[in-house]
């Protein structure tokens, strides 16, 4: 419990009366009560080899659909591919770093789903965001300054439309991230995100990841037990 329900509790009985209390008042404070973590990190892997290996898969034919939008892989299970086990590896230990060192959760998490997908001149995706997952997670592979930031945004309903002197965490309901090669982000799968559009010459290639808990979890009558089944291609 954090600090904000504790100082609350000193100057409430339980009986819907306050009590007189000696207790010196908190310092001021604010926090992103029930906030969002998106996490980011850089890893030291050699994007330009993987790039290099993406030659045998087929893409979704974006052109069926105007060519304005980013393709993805047909595969959705690109991580299960023996040739990137070393990738593989490299992304779940930083994901349990995420998952234990900063959320705390002693839970076991598996991949369910990873695909590629790539963005010609022109191209981006629409805002979107991942059912029967926890957690989603990209790696970027080839990108540079113009090629297309990952835009996060919150749709839920806000009754005003203010004016502010500049955005910040606590007043905005649009962030962008500007992706360079070897970043890896990871954020819940309930968040709305898409590609912003591609200015650049160079085909931008990035790695998508969805996570789900399993094994043992909860408590009483709350408790389950979930394997994870694969319905590879």
């Amino acid at each position: 419990v954090r600090h904000g329900k504790q100082w609350l509790d000193t100057f409430w009985n339980g009986e819907d009366e306050m009590t007189n209390t000696n207790e010196v008042m908190p310092e001021k404070f604010i926090e992103p009560l029930f906030s969002k973590p998106v996490y980011c990190t850089h890893l030291n892997i050699d994007t330009k080899k993987i790039v290099s290996m993406l030659e045998e898969y087929s893409f979704d034919d974006s052109e069926t659909i105007g060519g304005t939008f980013t393709s993805q892989t047909k595969s959705l299970y690109i991580l299960d591919d023996k040739k990137f086990d070393f990738l593989k590896n490299e992304l779940i230990l930083e994901f349990y770093s995420f998952t234990k060192e900063h959320l705390r959760y002693t839970n076991k998490f598996d991949i369910t789903t990873s695909w590629l997908t790539k963005s010609l001149k022109g191209q981006s995706s629409s805002y979107h965001n991942h059912n029967n997952s926890m957690f989603s997670a990209v790696f970027y592979l080839q990108t540079d300054e113009n090629s297309g930031d990952i835009q996060f945004r919150n749709f839920e309903n806000r009754r005003f439309q203010l004016n502010d002197e500049e955005g910040n965490l606590f007043n905005s309901a649009d962030y962008s991230i500007k992706p360079t090669n070897g970043m890896f982000l990871i954020f819940p799968s309930e968040v709305w995100h898409k590609i912003a559009q591609n200015n650049s010459d160079i085909t931008r290639y990035s790695l998508a990841i969805n996570f789900l808990p399993t094994g043992f979890m909860g408590y009483l009558d709350s408790q389950a037990k979930i394997k994870v089944e694969k319905f590879n291609d």
